[in-house]
């Protein structure tokens, strides 16, 4: 037993593992009434991931700890990491495998699939608005890094 408890323990550190919390969830809708669900999240470790300079050529590491979990309207699950943002706006996720690419931007999001034919290229799949942002009930994810400002008697925040 205690041969198979480290044995997953391996596995499980192998397969990179990393715990995240989530910190926000948005829901957006498409012109068919297809509903796909973001949730925000901060890993504890930050993932590394790569990308190709479009001025040099050259393979370069971007290191972040945001990450997505995106619920499909068909229920596949998708962990996106941010990721290098060639677009003027918003912000790119990318998966481990390359597959998906998810670019959030305020109030809209866009999902995309890596062709078959391609593996450089990218066909958007689902383009969405946001129609709604469910309340956290998870208070002790609450950060203490925030705080409320308060007017003192001369009209200043505090």
């Amino acid at each position: 037993m205690k041969l198979i408890s480290v044995s997953l323990l391996a596995l499980f550190a192998l397969a990179g593992c990393q715990s995240y919390d989530i910190m926000q969830r948005n829901v957006f809708s498409d012109d068919d009434g297809n509903i796909v669900n973001v949730d925000y999240g901060r890993a504890e470790k930050e993932h590394k991931n790569t990308f190709i300079s479009p001025m040099t050529g050259k393979e370069m590491e971007y290191h972040s700890k945001l990450l997505v979990v995106v619920e499909l309207p068909d229920g596949e699950k998708i962990k996106a990491w941010q990721c290098m943002n060639f677009q003027r706006t918003g912000t790119m996720y990318k998966s481990d495998n390359g597959l998906w690419l998810v670019h959030v931007n305020g109030f809209t999001t866009l999902i995309y699939r890596q062709t078959e034919e391609d593996e450089t290229r990218y066909r958007e799949i689902y383009r969405g608005v946001l129609c709604s942002t469910p309340k956290n009930e998870d208070d002790k994810k609450k950060s203490d890094k925030w705080r409320k400002l308060k007017k003192d008697a001369n009209g200043k925040w505090h």
